[in-house]
């Protein structure tokens, strides 16, 4: 069964009680204007974790393919003990269903 992950497209949310994926690329305006389209790639961050597991500090890992970002952010949720994960994305339309569904509505609350 694919993870269904909270989701939103505003680069001002934070959700500190999770495993932030962040995924960008050539979106639709930048094609429109004549740039060549480029793979959607992923970071993964994090906020300050406390948990039973223990406390971890914020983090971040850059420019990864998007399927092992979302895996890696998994394993990051179960070895930190956090809620969940959730993706922010530069726009809708990048999203492929071969990484799991998107909530079907915008926002990580």
């Amino acid at each position: 069964m694919p993870r269904t992950y909270q989701w939103t497209t505003d680069d001002d949310e934070v959700a500190f009680d999770a495993i932030m994926v962040g995924i960008g690329g050539t979106d639709t305006t930048m094609i429109a204007a004549g740039l060549s389209y480029v793979e959607p790639q992923a970071n993964i961050y994090w906020a300050t974790q406390v948990t039973d597991r223990g406390v971890f500090a914020a983090g971040e890992m850059i420019g990864w393919p998007v399927g092992e970002a979302l895996d890696r952010a998994e394993e990051l949720r179960a070895m930190m003990g956090v809620r969940r994960v959730v993706i922010t994305l530069q726009e809708r339309g990048m999203w492929r269903d071969e990484w799991g569904k998107l909530a079907d509505t915008e926002g990580y609350d």
